[in-house]
């Protein structure tokens, strides 16, 4: 029935090849229009199922947060005065854009300096506050007896009484309150190498939404509109902050891919091109492996819908191991056409009908070891193996399809030579495949031996590294390289010398009722207190209710008297003028309890949320010496506050990188041997209908099982980590790996004993371009700039060699030494 069908398929890509390449070019429109639709997702929350719970709360939280990011406009100059002018005229400007891109400017602390000021007598120390109390009211009780004859202290000068002792240490006790104001006079001006003022624009903007680059836009001609020469002839203006550098970051993932990628494609053409050295096959094949790539993506947008931090370098992937379809097609056909001096159409069957089985068996192998991602619950590995598996098998249909019609093509308009030549083209023949097939005919005992060693070796190792815990805790190793850092962020860097960097490394998790506020964070701080000494899980929870002053009632009720005190000995003639102007002016001017309302929009925005609330947020600190980049430390911070019970009983979540990152690392450490489990499972039972459970597909399984010893005995040495992208090469190495053992296997299965030295040299060779395509996709990846990219492309890489060696060198051997071992008997 398949021979049937492939029959008639080669007979209308002999009749008609037009109509095949014209159909095939229609579907290229709505497939490439799809393809061009996908968009780039880089959150490591969309590397998690959407019903996690961690992922189900972030989502909540995000919806609830206000600013989401930051733009920051930096002046520099010379001329202090010049800086503040400057900030004084763009910031109104800047707090009129609309609201949609700002919802807030900070150009300064001058409005909570003002507030402490008002309200400085309320942060003062209890303590302190009843001592000053106590003495005011003890000197004023004197001057009372002293003016009515009382007192028994006639030598003392019955002078004003002294309020400058008492408004000293008054104003020594609120300044603490006032904390390391950053910047200088209001300002955010510093020396910061150089200096600076800085304006925050908070906008409810990301880096990757559409409306970040809107906001650069307006600002920029904002600034070309205020002309900053004219306020001193040395200012210069600059952006970063969050948005910028996110931009920025869109902008380096993009070019990322495009260099990757395009190098992927590029040195997989170009490996094919030195093995065919033929201008019409690099050209047919080209269109073939583009063609398989655009279905590829369009069937990503309508299965997936976007592409994610795991699956943004496919391209090469798909490149490298989608065009093996191709190579093992074009190697028979070239054999039968020039090597056999065959016609175009027997040479067009005769590669159908010998390859197709190979091929396709292969493919789904590949499809199979991609798919098993598919059945984890970890998201980024589950839609790269739906990706990557759909993508293997639309690149073997479009093989099929397209590549005997363009070939048909090319012979109409200049048919191939089948004179044998002595070109360099007829001396390179056989030349990728001469050396194994030598070592095999030259040694086949010792080759089998040193096999067998090796990969015994490797299971022991294999079991070793799975028996302790294989996963990379060091969570730097699956970030960008920090050598890519742009122009914004050194400036950002200067700016945190000057703003501070408040709330950057804090977490937030947020109550659902004002009322759950304060006992979360004391059963957050009972967590704390209760961890042994050095495994604290955070260092502080905050909230905005810590920003109001303690002890009000009591420090109104000394305040109201003290006030009341202080009027009586202004009427009565005990104080200056002077001296109660300036100890009036450190009570505040209304003695009332100060509410969350009453703070400063500065001091409030980290804990509001975007309908205006105030105070559901609490934020958690890590730990002193801590670092946010260790994955135990991380996992520690996660379960303090991933889920806490207040004491009514109610039970509020958190979420935020602690936790998203801890789970990605469960994850992984629970899906990579599921998914490795479900590979193996789906190769083999591939291999039996391949091969109808005959010794030859035994023997392909052999030669897998081999090569996987290798790598994992290669892991081992070179020590390498799982992370949550990299734990993806082990399943495609069963599935990917399995292609060449499953291609040398068919060939055999079709030659006689005699011939079995040239299917190392022409099916071996093909197999061994086969892998270096997919090696080369793999290995362009460790040109990224990203760490956890590199590692996969690595791991990948090796699997790849490992599978190759085990295919092309121990089964030539194999079969070299059982065939002597039968001459002997």
């Amino acid at each position: 029935m398949t021979s049937g069908f492939f029959a008639r398929l080669t007979h209308v890509q002999l009749s008609r090849p037009w109509w095949v390449v014209l159909g095939v070019a229609l579907s290229l429109v709505p497939t490439g229009w799809l393809a061009s639709r996908l968009s780039l997702h880089t959150s490591f929350s969309e590397l998690l199922p959407d019903d996690k719970p961690s992922v189900v709360e972030l989502r909540r939280s995000e919806q609830r947060l206000a600013s989401s990011s930051t733009l920051t406009i930096v002046a520099e100059s010379a001329n202090t005065a010049a800086l503040e002018r400057f900030v004084d005229q763009l910031t109104p400007k800047l707090a009129a854009l609309d609201p949609a891109l700002v919802s807030s400017v900070d150009s300064g602390t001058r409005d909570v300096r003002a507030f402490f000021d008002r309200n400085q007598a309320l942060y003062a120390d209890l303590a302190k506050l009843r001592e000053i109390h106590a003495r005011l009211l003890e000197a004023y009780d004197l001057r009372v007896q002293r003016a009515a004859g009382l007192a028994l202290d006639d030598e003392q000068s019955d002078d004003g009484l002294e309020l400058g002792a008492l408004d000293k240490e008054l104003a020594e006790s609120t300044q603490k309150a006032r904390g390391q104001e950053p910047g200088k006079d209001g300002y955010y001006i510093g020396d910061a190498g150089g200096q600076l003022a800085a304006i925050l624009v908070h906008t409810p903007l990301g880096g990757f939404d559409a409306g970040a680059r809107e906001l650069r836009a307006r600002v920029q001609t904002l600034l070309a509109q205020l002309e900053p020469s004219e306020f001193a002839p040395d200012l210069r203006v600059g952006l970063t902050g969050d948005l910028i550098t996110g931009v920025e970051a869109e902008e380096a993932v993009l070019r990322d891919l495009t260099h990757v990628g395009s190098w992927g494609v590029g040195l997989v053409l170009a490996v094919v091109f030195l093995y065919f050295l033929r201008w019409r096959v690099l050209v047919g094949m080209g269109l073939t492996i583009l063609v398989g790539c655009v279905w590829s993506f369009a069937a990503a947008k309508l299965c997936v819908g976007y592409l994610n931090s795991a699956t943004g370098f496919l391209v090469s992937i798909v490149a490298g191991n989608g065009i093996n379809f191709g190579i093992v097609y074009m190697a028979r056909y070239l054999e039968a056409r020039t090597t056999q001096a065959r016609a175009v159409a027997e040479s067009l069957a005769l590669a159908q009908r010998e390859t197709y089985a190979g091929t396709l068996a292969a493919a789904a192998a590949a499809a199979v070891a991609y798919g098993s991602l598919a059945f984890t619950n970890f998201r980024g590995s589950r839609h790269f193996g739906v990706i990557g598996g759909v993508g293997m098998l639309l690149c073997w249909l479009a093989t099929y399809l397209l590549l005997p019609a363009l070939l048909v093509l090319a012979e109409r308009a200049r048919p191939l030579s089948t004179e044998r030549g002595t070109g360099l083209r007829e001396r390179l023949g056989g030349a990728y495949g001469y050396p194994f097939a030598w070592l095999a005919r030259r040694a086949p005992r010792r080759v089998v031996a040193v096999c067998a060693l090796s990969g015994t070796l490797g299971l022991a190792a294999g079991v070793a590294y799975w028996a302790h815990d294989p996963m990379d805790y060091n969570l730097g190793s699956i970030r960008n390289d920090p050598t890519n850092t742009s122009s914004a962020g050194a400036l950002s860097v200067r700016v945190d010398r000057v703003v501070g960097r408040l709330g950057q490394d804090g977490r937030a998790m947020i109550a659902d009722r004002l009322d759950q506020v304060q006992p979360l964070v004391r059963e957050l701080l009972r967590r704390r207190d209760r961890a042994p000494a050095g495994l604290r899980p955070f260092q502080n929870a905050v909230s905005l209710f810590d920003l109001l002053p303690r002890d009000q009632p009591e420090k109104l009720a000394l305040l109201r008297e003290i006030s009341e005190r202080l009027e009586r000995a202004k009427r009565r003639g005990f104080v200056s003028d002077a001296d109660y102007t300036r100890f009036k002016a450190r009570l505040p001017a209304s003695l009332r309890e100060l509410t969350l309302a009453d703070l400063p929009e500065r001091l409030a925005r980290p804990f509001t949320e975007k309908d205006g609330t105030r105070g559901r947020i609490v934020y958690l600190v890590p730990s002193d010496g801590e670092s946010v980049y260790d994955g135990h430390y991380l996992a520690r911070w996660a379960e303090a506050f991933r889920e806490v019970r207040l004491p009514n009983g109610e039970v509020l979540h958190g979420s935020g990188e602690p936790v998203i990152l801890t789970d990605m690392l469960l994850s992984v450490g629970r899906e990579a041997p599921r998914a490795i489990a479900i590979s193996v499972l789906g190769t083999l039972l591939i291999v039996v209908f391949a091969f109808r459970a005959k010794p030859a597909g035994w023997l392909a399984l052999c030669a897998l099982l081999l090569g996987l010893a290798w790598l994992s005995l290669a892991i081992d040495v070179l020590r390498i980590k799982l992370n949550f992208l990299n734990f993806i090469a082990l399943p495609i190495s069963v599935g990917v790996g399995a292609d060449y053992a499953l291609n040398m296997m068919k060939r055999y299965e079709l030659v006689a004993p005699s011939g079995r030295q040239r299917v190392v040299l022409d099916t071996g060779g093909a197999v061994i371009v086969c892998s270096l395509t997919t090696t080369l996709g793999y290995s362009v990846l460790t040109l990224s700039i990203n760490r956890a990219v590199r590692s996969f492309g690595l791991l990948a890489a090796i699997g790849e060699v490992s599978t190759l060696l085990a295919a092309v060198l121990f089964l030539p051997a194999f079969h070299e030494w059982r065939r002597k071992r039968a001459r002997q008997r």
